[in-house]
């Protein structure tokens, strides 16, 4: 992220802040609740503007978001964990959109997301544990390979 970049983004969430806090009609402390959280809601919604300039611009890479290392081939399970948090949250944003309140979120789709991140977390940690290919399916460690001319032995 770029040092100005940053520094616009903070003056102008203060700058709409402080419009709030001064134009908005009500008691002080309404006031300083209401500038605080649109503040703070103006500078996640900048920051993630800002990602996205930076995906659409190339200067964050998304070739390699859902590849498996060594492979080179898509993971499933990295796959399934982005789609899954993309759905959930973009039917909360509608939930909270449509209805003005944060609503109570079921157990079930927080196991759904639990079970999205342990299998991804499992693949990785396969994937670590078999160090670059070296292991079997039972998880036998395979011998070294013989080098090709071995050296002479006395």
């Amino acid at each position: 992220m770029k040092t100005l970049e940053f520094v616009l983004l903070i003056v102008l969430t203060v700058l709409i802040a402080f419009a709030i806090a001064l134009w908005v009609p009500g008691d002080p402390m309404g006031k300083l609740k209401l500038a605080i959280a649109y503040g703070g809601l103006i500078m996640i919604f900048l920051f993630g503007f800002m990602v996205l300039a930076a995906m659409a611009s190339g200067r964050i890479d998304l070739s390699q978001l859902l590849e498996e290392k060594g492979t080179g081939g898509a993971s499933m399970g990295r796959f399934q964990l982005l789609i899954f948090t993309f759905v959930i949250g973009m039917s909360f944003f509608l939930v909270v959109l449509c209805g003005c309140k944060m609503p109570d979120i079921p157990t079930n789709v927080l196991a759904l997301l639990g079970v999205s991140a342990t299998t991804y977390g499992v693949g990785k940690g396969i994937q670590a544990a078999s160090n670059d290919g070296n292991t079997t399916v039972q998880g036998n460690r395979e011998p070294p390979p013989t080098p090709v001319n071995p050296p002479p032995q006395r």
